[in-house]
């Protein structure tokens, strides 16, 4: 970075390139965008990253299902289109007016935060899968009956059943993939005028929005369904991205591939801030023509900003290389468990513990509450978090009543330990104040 800082200074990107750039762009084409992926449009932030991934994808879209004509790429009707997103409850894809439309309703979105939201889009409940009472268990939302599932159709042994690519012939497969079949086509038959343009989720863990672990099911057969009708697929792997989920790349979870993808946060290390929307050459090709007009017209001064991209070369080299990352299974590549199993189990029986997600990096525990204790707005956890904070040197972030450990990919699996059994300590004892 300080070889960055000397030698470039700030560098205005368009009709330049500068070697910290391509040798980041390099590394993320030959990682989070292997096998898929053939662009890289750099941003400063994973909601800028994601404004730029809707154009993306809203271009794409227009090519496709003839919104677009001809070489100058004329709109047939621009009065009489308006394009929208599919998207999860829950979902949380940034702070930017554009990123916030293409969420759910929340917390996020309300007129105090957002008096211009609309949410432009149809949003989906998806089922969720979580531990508790050691054994993970498929929560089902309102729209599936339950006695359509058998038992093992709903509780796992363990997270390596739930993403195993055996379930995608399963009952649950089918009653999946016919909501939202339906969904899709009733929304479709409602409005000639609105189109579903893209589909943006967060693959398999929904960060702000709660901590929820997706079923990653679900979520390969919402993309599925997308690819049959020809509507773009975003993942927004700001949170995501680079190991937090216990590999570099969450779709490597899911088994299915994104269209266009979003990185941020831990892709410089948390060092400085840069993020990259990545993408595939046909989208790449939906802005090719002879006018400027055409072309994608998003960037800022600090787009590929050198020492951002120096950072995100180092970052990425480090979290691979098993001599600087001690967590890294090379042959699998991916980390090594993080959490010990014996204690996520043991918080996953307390009585005041509703649901735990563990997964790579992160470590989340819902509280039991109820009415106002619960969701993002409470302060239930406040005593709790004071207490780990001040007594135990241990920082959490309190998402409302639920709280969560989130280590580094190089994080000492002892060091985990020690944390994860102090807040086992803690909440065992945990009696709020109101």
């Amino acid at each position: 970075m300080g070889y960055a800082a000397a030698r470039y200074g700030h560098v205005m990107f368009p009709e330049n390139a500068h070697e910290p750039a391509l040798r980041c762009a390099e590394l993320l084409l030959g990682g989070v965008g292997k096998d898929w992926a053939s662009r890289v449009y750099y941003s400063d932030n994973g909601s800028t990253a994601i404004e730029i991934a809707l154009k993306m994808a809203f271009r794409k879209f227009s090519l496709d299902h003839g919104i677009l004509v001809g070489s100058d790429k004329s709109i047939t009707n621009e009065r009489n289109i308006q394009l929208k997103v599919l998207a999860l409850e829950g979902s949380y894809h940034g702070d930017t007016l554009g990123a916030m439309e293409a969420q759910a309703p929340s917390a996020y979105t309300s007129f105090l935060q957002q008096p211009w939201y609309s949410g432009r889009g149809l949003f989906l409940t998806p089922p969720t899968v979580f531990i508790r009472n050691e054994t993970c268990t498929l929560s089902l939302p309102h729209w599936i009956q339950h006695g359509h599932l058998s038992p093992g159709d709903k509780c796992f042994p363990s997270l390596a059943e739930v993403f195993c690519k055996t379930r995608d012939s399963s009952s649950a497969a089918d009653l999946y993939s016919t909501y939202i079949s339906q969904q899709l086509s009733e929304y479709s038959l409602f409005s000639n005028r609105e189109h579903i343009a893209a589909l943006i989720i967060e693959p398999v863990i929904q960060g702000a929005g709660g901590m929820h672990m997706i079923d990653p099911l679900f979520q390969r057969v919402l993309v599925q369904e997308c690819r049959n009708r020809k509507i773009p697929v975003i993942f927004d792997e700001v949170f995501t991205g680079f190991w937090r989920l216990g590999v570099e790349s969450a779709s490597e979870l899911l088994g299915c591939l994104p269209d266009i993808a979003c990185y941020a946060k831990l892709m410089t290390g948390g060092i400085v801030p840069l993020a990259a929307t990545v993408t595939t050459e046909a989208v790449f090709e939906a802005f090719e023509s002879n006018s400027k007009l055409t072309a994608l017209l998003h960037g800022h001064s600090y787009t590929a900003h050198a020492m951002g991209c120096s950072a995100a070369v180092k970052a990425i080299q480090w979290f691979r290389d098993p001599s600087t990352n001690s967590n890294l299974d090379f042959d699998q590549m991916k980390l090594n468990e993080l959490w010990d199993g014996t204690l996520v189990n043991q918080l996953s029986s307390l009585p005041n513990v509703r649901r735990v997600v563990s997964l790579g990096t992160l470590c989340a525990i819902e509280l039991m509450a109820e009415g106002s204790d619960a969701g993002y707005a409470s302060l239930y956890a406040r005593s709790l978090i004071q207490q780990l904070r001040e007594e135990d040197d241990i920082y959490l972030r309190p998402l409302g009543n639920v709280i969560y450990l989130m280590c580094g990919p190089c994080t000492a699996r002892d060091i985990c330990t020690e944390q994860l059994s102090k807040v086992c300590c803690r909440i065992s004892s945990f009696n709020p104040v109101h």
